[in-house]
Parts: structure tokens; sequence; C-alpha cells
């Protein structure tokens, strides 16, 4: 299905597929035995290389300090409250400081004390 050279499908494995005369007719995925799924079947391999399609690995990735990406995202956000948590006490400190109002009165104006 070209028309002047062009793909209606656009450049993806089964676009590749549905681009030859074989593509036009796909056939049955639960008749495991017709001729069409194997063709299929055998259009894939080629496509890959034999070598299939990529599946996620087994296990997250371990860099070199010993932590996954997981608990560096974590240890990120932990530190980043922490800080911001400081930020707010001392700027309610200063507050407090400029205004006469006890602390306790004025940390309720903060979301994190």
């Amino acid at each position: 299905m070209n028309f002047f050279g062009k793909s209606l499908f656009g450049k993806t494995v089964f676009a590749k597929i549905m681009n030859r005369e074989i593509g036009n007719t796909l056939g049955n995925p639960l008749g495991e035995g017709s001729g069409a799924f194997q063709a299929r079947k055998a259009t894939l391999a080629a496509m890959t290389g034999g070598k299939g399609f990529r599946t996620p690995a087994k296990q997250p990735r371990v860099y070199s300090d010993g932590l996954t990406r997981g608990q560096r995202k974590r240890m990120r956000r932990d530190i980043c409250i922490v800080k911001e948590v400081r930020r707010q006490k001392e700027a309610c400190q200063t507050m407090a400081e400029r205004t006469g109002i006890p602390f306790d009165a004025l940390k309720f104006q903060f979301g994190c004390l």
C-alpha cells in the first residue's frame, strides 16, 4: 500500500509488515498452524535479526555507589525536605524576632513546621 513512494502506515515494525504483500492477509493469530501466522512469525524474526524483542531487566540497575535509581531519588527527596524544614524554621524565627509574636504561634503559617 504505497502511494507515490510513501507508506500509509509509518515506519514501525508493523508498518513494514503491512507494506509487504503478505501483510494484507495476516490471518488469525489463534490459528498457530495457519500459513499466515507462520509467515508473520518468520517476518518478525527476520526484522529483529532473530534476537527477538527487548525484555526489561529482572533486577534494577545498581550504580557504582551501591544504590539503585529509586534509592537515589528517595535520598534526594529526603535531603530536599530537610533543607526546606530548615529554611522554614529560619524564616519563622526571623519573623518571630521582627514582629515579637512567639515562634509557636507563627509556625502554623509554614507547611513543614
